[in-house]
């Protein structure tokens, strides 16, 4: 047997996955050849109420980074529970759980004041947080955790924006 059979066996096994890759019409989402990339610059985010939606839009706006004239505008409401967890025999609470939840909209101006729904969906996120007995911590824990949260939306939004422009 000769010395080069086990390298060329090694190149085959790790080629051959990338060719199934390719032959499967597999297209990546972000880079110059998905589609994604250039579509989310194309979407506006509408003003969200409240703390959080202020999180959240910031978030979007950090991920999409809209520029010039867009085509697109998406509009999101959001709604936070809080909730204690952790209770102690003192009936203290030790943890807090953030529950978020977003639903949110892609239209398409069509003039006229119009807009033309093209995608709406509802997108969840939970944190848990540390109560703790100064307030002052336990108040930087929860606004982490509402950091976090919108973080983990807007990825979540991105990724389901990029999905539906590279079809």
């Amino acid at each position: 047997m000769s010395p080069r059979w086990p390298a060329i066996s090694r190149r085959l096994v790790a080629t051959a996955p990338l060719l199934a890759l390719a032959a499967c019409g597999f297209r990546p989402l972000y880079g110059r050849r998905g589609r994604g990339g250039p579509a989310l610059s194309s979407i506006a985010v509408e003003p969200i109420p409240e703390r959080m939606g202020q999180l959240l839009r910031n978030a979007l706006l950090d991920r999409l980074q809209p520029a010039g004239q867009t085509r697109h505008v998406l509009q999101a409401q959001v709604t936070l529970v809080d909730q204690d967890l952790g209770i102690q025999s003192n009936d203290r609470a030790t943890l807090g759980n953030l529950y978020a939840t977003v639903t949110w909209r892609l239209l398409t101006p069509t003039g006229e004041g119009r807009r033309r729904l093209d995608l709406e969906e509802t997108s969840r996120s939970a944190v848990t947080y540390n109560i703790l007995d100064n307030q002052y911590a336990t108040e930087q824990s929860r606004r982490a955790a509402q950091r976090a949260i919108a973080d983990d939306l807007a990825a979540t939004i991105e990724t389901r924006l990029a999905a539906y422009f590279s079809t």
